[in-house]
């Protein structure tokens, strides 16, 4: 039996925040939405009183013309990135910003759907942009919450709890905030500081399915596996469609020896993404320590079909060829596992002499 490791927290599922849903692993997770889209959005600065004439009249006349243009136009945004046409969002929300570059929920929005395609540094950019502009009133405490998700997706951890910290100075409530910034503590290693934003969190909202997800995450870190399992299945309960959540429970199974409730969970994951190939190699050690070595090799298979360079699915087809008796193929592996990079496979060369 091998260990079934965590991968990086932050690793690209969708990105732990990558939402997905929002972020939360990234790929992990929820799927991010628009925050401000349902608040009043300010207008552009007014033209200051000057002399009737001609040309005050044509300036009046085109400035409404202009406003209104770019309200109709930020609907359409909106309408945009609520179908989730990311790009056809971004364009729109570039065409109100060119009408009025104070527009604060164009920018903030924008910053949304470049999020929601993986473009972290210019999410950034346009968050950066809002709190800039946003100078006659208080924050918004979300637009911390998400320039924090951003941070965490580039892995700049010290930013990321920052903005966590200063979303939940203005809302101490904020138990969005929480969770992100338990995550980050998360990744960063520091479980204690981790359990005690997730256990606010839950506190403040005992059916967050993020919020369970990542207590089950905390205590697959600290080896409990039993507590992650039953975190896991909180997370499920809430939100049967993250496929995370099951892969995450079946590592736990696996690693307290439960393969058949591994292979489950493996199984349940694949149905949703039946492109992951890392999955079929998860499934495969599971199959494999369940007894069943020929169905391990068929997903092994299958992930190679996938992806040619997967060094650990050449290394673990190796492993369990090796246990057939069958030389020849395995220390084929081995060598493929080895050139691709995968440090085990060198221990088993010899035999291939």
């Amino acid at each position: 039996m091998t260990i079934h490791l965590k991968a990086s927290v932050f690793e690209s599922f969708v990105g732990y925040f990558k939402n997905s849903t929002k972020r939360h692993r990234i790929s992990n997770v929820e799927v991010r939405t628009p925050k401000f889209q349902n608040f009043p959005y300010l207008p552009s600065p007014k033209l200051q009183p000057m002399k009737k004439s001609a040309i005050f009249l044509i300036s009046i006349i085109f400035f409404a013309s202009c406003t209104n243009k770019s309200d109709d136009l930020y609907k359409e945004a909106i309408a945009k990135l609520n179908a989730k046409e990311y790009d056809a969002a971004i364009a729109k929300f570039d065409s109100v910003i060119l009408l009025d570059d104070k527009y604060i929920d164009a920018y903030f929005n924008r910053g949304n759907a470049k999020y929601d395609i993986g473009d972290y540094e210019g999410s950034l950019s346009d968050y950066n942009k809002t709190v800039t502009l946003t100078t006659d009133k208080t924050v918004e405490p979300v637009v911390y919450l998400n320039r924090g998700d951003a941070y965490g997706e580039l892995s700049k951890w010290d930013e990321a709890l920052r903005d966590y910290t200063k979303a939940l100075e203005i809302k101490p409530t904020y138990d969005s905030a929480l969770i992100g910034r338990g995550r980050i503590y998360l990744a960063m290693g520091d479980l204690p500081n981790a359990q005690i934003d997730i256990d606010k969190a839950l506190t403040m909202n005992a059916n967050s399915a993020s919020a369970h997800y990542i207590m089950g995450d905390i205590s697959f870190n600290q080896e409990n596996y039993v507590k992650s399992i039953a975190e896991y299945g909180k997370a499920i309960s809430l939100n049967p469609t993250e496929s995370v959540y099951f892969i995450d429970r079946g590592d736990a199974y696996y690693n307290t020896g439960d393969y058949n409730s591994a292979i489950t969970d493996y199984t349940k994951a694949l149905e949703m993404r039946p492109d992951y190939p890392k999955l079929y190699v998860l499934r495969g050690d599971a199959l494999d320590d369940a007894g069943k070595p020929n169905e391990a090799i068929e997903d092994y298979n299958k992930a190679i079909a996938m992806d040619s360079a997967y060094a650990s699915a050449y290394y673990n087809r190796g492993i369990t060829l090796r246990k057939l008796k069958n030389k020849n193929a395995a220390c084929a592996d081995f060598i493929k596992a080895d050139e691709l990079g995968d440090k085990n496979a060198a221990g088993y060369l010899d035999e291939c002499q």
